[in-house]
This record gives C-alpha cells, sequence and structure tokens, in this order.
C-alpha cells in the first residue's frame, strides 16, 4: 500500500479535478489514453500481437473511440484460458499485483491490476463515496468479507473504521455489532445489501436500533428498487449504489443526485447485444469495459456479462458532471446459504471459486441446512487437486459442519425463469 501512496495522492487530485471536465475534453482524454494503451498493447502483449496481426489490425492508424469497434470483444472464458498471453512483456515496470475473481458468475479468473489502475481504482472509490455522503475521518462501518483471525470484528482506529467480517456473519455476532455500533455512532455504512438487510432484521428482532448513518454505499450485487427501499426504511438514510469488479475494467457509481454515472475518466464504456454488435442506440445491453491504466494486463473490450439500461438520449445531470448515465445496472440475482451454526453468505461465497483450476463455471445449491451441492463446468485441466483447494476455501465460509458434494455437469440448474444463479436455493432462502 505505502507503494501506491504517490499514485493514489496524484490519482486523488486529478480525479476530483476531471469530474468537472466537459464532455468533450473527457473524449479527447478517452482518445489519448486508448490510442496509448492500444499501440502499447500492441507491442508489449503476445494475445494482442498475435490478435492484431490475424486481423489486420494498424495500431498506428488507430484513432481512439471511433475506431475501438475494429478490435474484437474480450469474454471471460479468453482471459480464464489465456492470462499468460495477456500479460504485458515489460510488466514489472508497472507492478505486478495479482487479483483473483469468480465474480457473481462462479468463474475463476487470476488477473493483473498494475500500481497505477490499483490506484485509480482506490482514487475513483474515494470519489464515489463522497459522492454518496463520505467525509475523510468520517466514522465508518464496513460489513464485508475480511477473513478477520482474531474475532468477528475489528476496529481501525487511525482510519476510524470498524469492520464486521461477513464469513462469520450470524445472529449472536451481528447483536454483539449493533451493541458497538450504539456506542461509537459510525455515521457511514457500507457492504453488500444482503448482509446489511439481514443485519438490519437481527437489530428488529433483537428489539435493538442501529444508529442511522448520514449515508450508506452498497455494491456486489444488484440493487433493486425493493431493496434500496428496504435499506432506506431499515437505516433512515439515504442509498448510494457503486458498481465495479476486480479486473478493473468498468465501474459505476451514483451521485449525489440519485444518477448512475459511468465513470468515464477511469474506463471506456460500450453497450452490446449479445451478439457483439453496437447497442448504444437500444437502451439496453451488455457492458464492455476498457481500463485506461492497466498496462501490466490491458483488458481491452472487455465483456463484464452485466447488463445496464439507458436513455439513448443522454440528458445532463444536475450534479454537473458529463459522465454518461445508466438508468439501472441489471447484474446476476442469487439466493443465499444459510450454515448449520446459523451464519448468512450471500454473493461473497462466489469468492471462495476464486481458486479453481479448470472450473469453467459454477454454482452452490442448498438443498438441506447442512448439505451443498456444487456443480461445475469444467475443462481438461480440472484435477482432483482442484477439488481438493476448493472444498479448502470454500470450508473457509461455509465451516465443518456442511456437507459438500461437487458434481461435474454439461450446464448448471436454471429457474423455471430461465436464469442461472450462483446460489441456488431449495430450502426457501431466495432473495429478492
Amino acid at each position: 500500500m505505502i507503494d501506491l501512496l504517490p499514485k493514489l495522492m496524484h490519482g486523488y487530485l486529478f480525479f476530483s479535478a476531471s469530474q468537472r471536465w466537459s464532455a468533450e475534453r473527457i473524449g479527447d482524454y478517452q482518445d489519448l489514453k486508448l490510442r496509448t494503451l492500444v499501440r502499447h498493447a500492441a507491442k508489449q502483449v503476445p494475445y494482442y500481437r498475435q490478435l492484431f496481426k490475424e486481423i489486420g489490425f494498424d495500431p498506428a492508424a488507430f484513432r481512439g473511440r471511433e475506431d475501438m469497434h475494429r478490435i474484437p470483444l474480450l469474454d471471460k472464458e479468453m482471459v480464464r484460458t489465456r492470462a499468460q498471453e495477456l500479460i504485458a512483456g515489460n510488466a514489472r515496470r508497472f507492478g505486478i499485483i495479482w487479483e483473483s475473481t469468480s465474480g457473481s458468475t462462479g468463474t475463476p479468473l487470476h488477473i493483473i491490476v498494475d500500481r497505477g489502475a490499483r490506484a485509480g481504482k482506490l482514487a475513483t472509490l474515494v470519489r464515489a463515496y463522497q459522492w454518496g455522503g463520505y467525509r475523510f475521518w468520517m466514522k465508518t462501518f464496513s460489513l464485508q468479507s475480511y477473513y478477520l483471525k482474531n474475532g468477528f470484528y475489528e476496529t481501525k482506529p487511525l482510519f476510524r473504521v470498524l469492520r464486521y467480517d461477513s464469513n462469520q456473519f450470524k445472529r449472536e455476532t451481528a447483536i454483539e455489532v449493533i451493541k458497538l455500533l450504539q456506542r461509537e455512532e459510525p455515521q457511514f455504512f457500507m457492504g453488500f445489501p444482503f448482509d446489511l438487510l439481514v443485519f438490519s432484521r437481527f437489530a428488529a428482532e433483537a428489539d435493538l436500533k442501529i444508529p442511522s448513518p448520514k449515508a450508506m454505499v452498497v455494491y456486489g450485487e444488484t440493487l433493486s428498487d425493493q431493496k434500496r427501499a428496504s435499506l432506506e426504511k431499515a437505516y433512515n438514510c439515504e442509498v448510494y449504489n457503486y458498481y465495479s469488479q476486480h479486473e478493473c475494467a468498468s465501474m459505476i457509481a451514483e451521485c449525489e443526485e440519485h444518477s448512475l454515472h459511468l465513470v468515464d475518466d477511469f474506463a471506456y464504456h460500450e453497450f452490446v447485444h449479445t451478439d457483439g454488435s453496437d447497442a448504444s442506440k437500444a437502451g439496453r445491453g451488455e457492458l464492455v469495459g476498457t481500463n485506461l491504466y492497466n498496462y501490466a494486463m490491458p483488458l481491452i473490450r472487455y465483456r463484464t456479462r452485466d447488463d445496464v439500461t439507458f436513455d439513448p438520449e443522454q440528458k445532463p445531470c444536475a450534479c454537473g458532471r458529463r459522465f454518461t448515465t445508466v438508468s439501472e445496472i441489471v447484474g446476476k440475482q442469487c439466493d443465499y446459504i444459510e450454515t448449520p451454526d446459523g451464519r448468512y453468505l450471500g454473493a461473497v461465497m462466489s469468492h471462495s471459486i476464486d481458486n479453481g483450476q479448470g472450473v469453467v463455471v459454477s454454482q452452490c445449491v442448498q438443498d438441506t441446512i447442512d448439505h451443498l451441492t456444487v456443480n461445475l463446468v469444467v475443462d481438461g485441466s480440472f484435477t482432483k487437486a482442484s477439488e481438493t483447494a476448493l472444498e479448502r476455501d470454500l470450508r473457509k465460509r461455509l465451516g465443518q459442519e456442511m456437507q459438500i458434494d461437487f458434481r461435474i455437469v454439461p450446464q448448471l440448474e436454471k429457474r423455471p425463469g430461465g436464469k442461472t444463479p450462483f446460489i441456488l436455493s431449495k430450502i426457501g432462502h431466495k432473495y429478492a
């Protein structure tokens, strides 16, 4: 973290100013950054060097946004199977920091997010939180996966934050944390919507009141109107939505006027149909992103597998920022798991699959309180060692009382409506 501080400080100052740029200046900046990134990829990244040769693409003639359609889309399967080819030959110059993620689809990925991209993400993250009411040194409560070793919560006095580990999230620990919140009265809350909703339910059932923060930022799963209304009622505060991925290919943040903005000074965003064609006039499409700063492992035109809805006729937001706006993030939906010892685990479970070598896509199906079937679509690199590693990581969250069976399948189970959730509950734990 210390080696990121200079870039982080520079990034914070830059992004504080760039959010007020005109639309023309934002576009010019994107063109400049895209030209630099694409030409770097053509020279240093084996995957793009070969791709550009095969399709007859001349990076020297590349102009920026208007030529992006000439570069084929990049999907998760390509990143999963050809990660080494996507690493720049001079990656060490930019900093090699590996990230693992399975996202909401249960597809394990290992990617590099270099120092520049990581610092940019942290700086724009702070800015997004400020849009949602956060101020420096404001007391903060964070409910997410921390893997704490010395208890289920910790305080960080220097950063004025109370962290509650969602891996140890159950009624008894929640009540203790609620009593701590009553003493500390943090002014800013953050976490997954599912965790925060269940947390408020535990408080109501114990007849305890959670002190209302000034604002709350949620992330990690789809925030429906119903979930937003429930959170705002439970916590008596405004709720702001935030979207990004470990891959850092795209970012969406909600401003103080409650508009969802594509963070266009961090990434270049596009909308496509299922077949990959342009959907910018359709009002709905899959979000495709290109991070403007990740030179160690450029992901150009990366398919997120998440849809957004938007108004093709963009109207200026009252906040004054000229970033593109979207109406809704249509991400993946899943149920939640209850463990035999009373813990509740939602979308955070996907990270248990992060190190699944040979796993193409996965799904957790709970049919009894103490039994879970993990459906796996795999390729030829999946071995018994892969299964052993998966069980080890799953047990970090599920504990030892849960029986886990692995099942190799040709495709995952679907809901009656055709959707394929990462977590499928057959014991009634639906999450609307």
